[in-house]
């Protein structure tokens, strides 16, 4: 029962790329798949063993990631909006966090 309602949030997630869209909130989430309230932290430990919001801010840095890479046309503000992090010092952050060096260095590296 708990890997058919993880897979039904997952599904959602991935769908149509919602993990880019920078209102994905658990109770989007929750309204969609009818899965109880307390039932979704607890599936996101036991599956992935993260917490929603790492595993959503992840998917969105690899996009991001990716974009850096293929699109050195495009700003390091245009990517991060378009990978559903709008807010730029907090992009900027999760990017550094995530891969040890800004975005733009990060550019620069895979160039």
């Amino acid at each position: 029962m708990d890997k058919k309602m993880f897979t039904r949030i997952n599904a959602l997630i991935l769908k149509d790329d919602n993990y880019l869209t920078p209102k994905l909130s658990r109770d989007f989430i929750l309204k969609r798949t009818n899965v109880p309230k307390n039932k979704f932290a607890p599936l996101f430990r036991k599956y992935l063993g993260i917490k929603f919001t790492d595993y959503v801010n992840g998917m969105r840095l690899d996009h991001a990631a990716k974009q850096l890479r293929e699109h050195p046309e495009y700003t390091v503000e245009t990517i991060a909006q378009e990978c559903g992090i709008p807010k730029l010092q907090t992009f900027y952050r999760l990017f550094s966090l995530k891969y040890g060096m800004p975005p733009a260095e990060y550019r620069n590296k895979h160039l």
